[in-house]
């Protein structure tokens, strides 16, 4: 294959929204524009697609199946392979328009998806394949066709991208993946926000973003600041964020009306304008469980914004304790003590804000995001 001219890619993106995994994407298609022909595959219109198209990228909505399911469906299999069916057509269409149009390589942005592994096997491509997500941890979400079916495609792959260490150690390593693969952490920024000042009011507002979902653990961060506010703390909770589960939601909206904190705890939906978010917080929180890397932690840290985060996974590779942020463990109750030691100590939070804004200039910059991915994509254009 020539390496001589700008190679081009087909992204496959599986869903409309613009959350984690598709800002990363898109952020990945502006920045590498000088350097890749880009073409989209979006499994559906939304958000997402009216970004490519402000931005000039190329994209085609096609429908295809997801590869996995929360709860199942009776018989599971019939549907599970009615699914793949599908896909199977589906990717063959697809395939014959990655031929015509002469696409070096597919790019893969979810491991939830099989799809561009289908395609890159009928059109003869290399596979280049995103992992973000750790699937059965942070979403409880399960393969169609079991673990070995991921296994399966990722051995296809010519290199495997992960987004943290925990995800390489869990998706590529512990499921016996012989692909190559690199960590490549997202790029969120090349110059840091300018903060304008401010002076914090006499209520401290918490805040917590994500899909309201018990992945992203909501009812702890309310549980924590519940267990402050009887404590006579000044502090209010910002819930930001859809609700992606309605029963989840209900626990947590009953709880509140059961403890009386109706005032102190606010739910905004999903915003687009992050920069307004952030810059009204005064503690981040992040209780996720098995967060694979963790965007918001990173937009909050650029933002000047203290996290209080759980001690494991992707939060863990960036977060130091006591200097860029604070880590609990445990429940809501380790949560409720470090967030009251943010809160009450000012020196600590200055300290820990200006740090957070250096760690995430020194490591987690558009450029150097760019520069990676563009060096995997020669790599396997070489092979």
């Amino acid at each position: 294959m020539r390496t001589d001219r700008k190679p081009k890619i087909l992204s496959f993106s599986h869903y409309g929204t613009l959350y984690g995994a598709n800002r990363s994407l898109l952020t990945l298609l502006i920045a590498t524009r000088d350097q890749i022909d880009w073409s989209v595959i979006c499994l559906e219109d939304g958000d997402f697609a009216e970004e490519l198209a402000r931005n000039g990228i190329e994209f085609k909505i096609v429908t295809f199946a997801n590869d996995i399911h929360k709860a199942p469906r009776f018989p599971q299999w019939f549907h599970s392979i009615k699914r793949f069916g599908f896909n199977v057509l589906a990717a063959l269409y697809v395939a014959a328009l990655v031929v015509r149009k002469r696409v070096d390589l597919i790019h893969t942005n979810s491991s939830v998806i099989f799809f561009g592994a289908l395609v890159a096997f009928f059109s003869g491509r290399k596979h280049l394949w995103h992992i973000r997500e750790f699937v059965y941890e942070d979403y409880h979400l399960k393969y169609n066709f079991g673990k070995s079916s991921f296994r399966f495609w990722a051995n296809k792959a010519a290199r495997m991208i992960c987004i943290s260490k925990s995800i390489a150690q869990k998706r590529v390593i512990d499921a016996g993946v012989t692909t190559p693969y690199v960590v490549i952490y997202n790029g969120l920024v090349d110059a840091l926000p300018e903060l304008p000042s401010r002076v914090r009011g006499e209520m401290s507002l918490a805040g917590i973003v994500g899909i309201i979902d018990p992945a992203k653990g909501q009812l702890t961060a309310v549980k924590a600041v519940n267990t402050l506010i009887k404590k006579g703390t000044a502090v209010k909770l910002e819930i930001v964020g859809e609700i992606g589960d309605p029963a989840y939601y209900e626990e947590i909206a009953t709880y509140i009306k059961k403890e009386g904190i109706s005032e102190y705890i606010q739910f905004t939906g999903f915003a687009k304008d992050i920069q307004s978010i952030y810059r009204r917080l005064d503690a981040l929180l992040m209780c996720s469980p098995s967060e694979a890397l963790g965007r918001v932690t990173i937009e909050g840290m650029m933002y000047g914004v203290p996290v209080v985060a759980f001690d494991s996974a992707g939060t863990s590779e960036i977060i130091r304790h006591g200097q860029t942020g604070l880590l609990y463990q445990s429940d809501e109750h380790g949560l409720a003590v470090e967030l009251e030691r943010l809160l009450n100590d000012h020196a600590l939070h200055a300290d820990i804000a200006e740090r957070a804004r250096e760690h995430v200039f020194q490591n987690f910059t558009i450029t150097t995001y760019r520069d990676n991915f563009i060096r995997e994509v020669e790599s396997c254009r070489k092979i």
